[in-house]
């Protein structure tokens, strides 16, 4: 494992205690705009740096899972917004 994979997998896991820490209900008060925006940029960021790994099976694995990281980020602010269920 190269550096980037390395960065892109420690992405993915910070998304994954963000976005358990978010399930759990904890209320962050005035951080919940900044830490909804960084659930975002996380995944963004691991598949940035996916891209740049060195070729192989864990390279795509990485960015398949963060690219689905961004999707289900983006349809849980959907839901919050109402847009997705009208």
């Amino acid at each position: 494992m190269n550096k980037y994979s390395v960065f892109s997998l420690s992405t993915l896991v910070i998304f994954i205690v963000m976005f358990f820490t978010m399930w759990s209900g904890v209320s962050l008060g005035a951080l919940g705009r900044p830490y909804f925006i960084s659930m975002f940029l996380f995944p963004l960021l691991g598949t940035v740096l996916g891209f740049k790994a060195k070729k192989g099976l864990l390279k795509w694995l990485l960015i398949i899972l963060n690219i689905i990281a961004i999707c289900t980020i983006g349809y849980i602010s959907l839901l919050a917004y109402g847009i997705a269920e009208s």
